[in-house]
């Protein structure tokens, strides 16, 4: 199990940008319309207001690793294009795990911009040493700038920006354009996550419980028709209130999606992952019997240990879990039946304890 330890990460305490060539880039990045103009803007943003050479956008998902964003406009797409030929790398392509770099896993978890005299230490780059060394030295970049972005008590990814000798702006005012970028993105998934709302649970980012109900009844009568298995499985974060007293909402939220996401992970195409009270989840196991739905709640749990929410100086985070199925028609023969059945076995069991790094 992972243990890291968790350091508050305040807003940048540094003298704003107020350059007037970058106070329009900015007030691009917070207008765009999806991620590929946020890291179009904030590439215009670096370039005005920092002196960048250019400025690349990698965003973190759920299981921690960053992924890149391509810019939206063809002026930017040309210029990203003659780096990556002096690269001979696809940069906006790369995902990786920001932990196998020092330099990058520094920066997001500290949540401080620091500066690295080459690519390769920031980027899983191909090639040779010396090759990349060259490119570096032919394209004009003395160090490049990782600036994280940390919002709301999260990191949601990095900039990573390619700078020449002797720029015009410190270091410090990377780390502030990596704080406006992180508001941005967060107010774009803000965005997406209410225009799903309808259907979709706004903490969670999975089926609320009255789609699932909808589904499960569904399912149950297929089933039931077509003489075929049918489970449920249903997970509960048992100290729920203990974490958002201790760490604050944001990290519970934090928690609550990462699981979210691993069960999404863990399931087959053909399941279906909804929420379930207020501090759990629900999945339909198609087609699977009762050995079928505890081969799936063996995979929940071991997907479950291996999150990453990547904070700093984080206490020993421990979850508290409980986790039970029920099948068609043994445990019930409504979708109401099979809830109420797994509901009732969670008091069963014993949590099971997962620490979170």
């Amino acid at each position: 199990m992972l243990k890291r330890k968790r350091k508050d990460v305040a807003s940048p305490s540094v003298t704003p940008l107020s350059t007037p060539s970058i106070l329009e880039p900015l007030l691009g990045v917070h207008s765009a319309s999806n991620l590929h103009w946020v890291a179009d803007a904030a590439s215009t943003a670096a370039e005005r207001g920092l002196g960048a050479l250019y400025s690349l956008l990698y965003l973190t998902d759920v299981p921690g690793l960053l992924i890149g964003q391509r810019p939206a406009s063809s002026e930017r797409m040309r210029a990203l294009v003659k780096v990556q030929q002096a690269l001979d790398s696809d940069l906006t392509a790369l995902k990786f795990d920001p932990q196998e770099r020092a330099a990058t896993a520094s920066a997001l978890l500290e949540g401080r911009a620091i500066a690295v005299p080459e690519l390769a230490q920031a980027l899983p780059l191909p090639g040779e040493a010396k090759h990349l060394q060259a490119a570096q030295r032919r394209l004009g970049i003395a160090e490049v700038w990782l600036a994280p972005l940390h919002w709301g008590g999260e990191s949601l990814g990095l900039l990573a920006l390619l700078m020449p000798a002797n720029p015009p702006a410190p270091l410090a005012q990377a780390e502030l354009l990596g704080f406006h970028v992180a508001v941005a993105v967060s107010n774009l998934r803000e965005k997406e996550a209410g225009r799903k709302r309808g259907e979709l649970d706004a903490v969670r980012w999975v089926y609320d419980e009255r789609r699932f109900l909808e589904q499960l009844t569904q399912e149950v009568r297929r089933a039931q028709r077509h003489e075929r298995p049918l489970s449920i499985m249903v997970l509960r974060l048992l100290n729920l209130l203990e974490l958002r007293t201790r760490y604050g909402r944001f990290l519970t939220e934090q928690v609550l999606r990462q699981m979210g996401s691993r069960l999404a992970d863990t399931m087959r195409d053909t399941d279906f992952l909804g929420a379930f009270q207020e501090d759990g989840f629900a999945s339909i196991l198609v087609e699977a019997d009762l050995a079928g739905a505890q081969r799936a709640k063996e995979r929940l749990l071991d997907n479950v240990g291996t999150m990453n929410l990547l904070r700093a100086d984080l206490p020993d985070l421990e979850i508290d879990l409980a986790c039970a199925t029920a099948t068609l028609p043994a445990d019930g023969e409504t979708a109401e039946e099979l809830m109420a059945s797994a509901d009732g076995r969670l008091g069963e069991v014993p949590p099971a304890q997962k620490q979170v790094a």
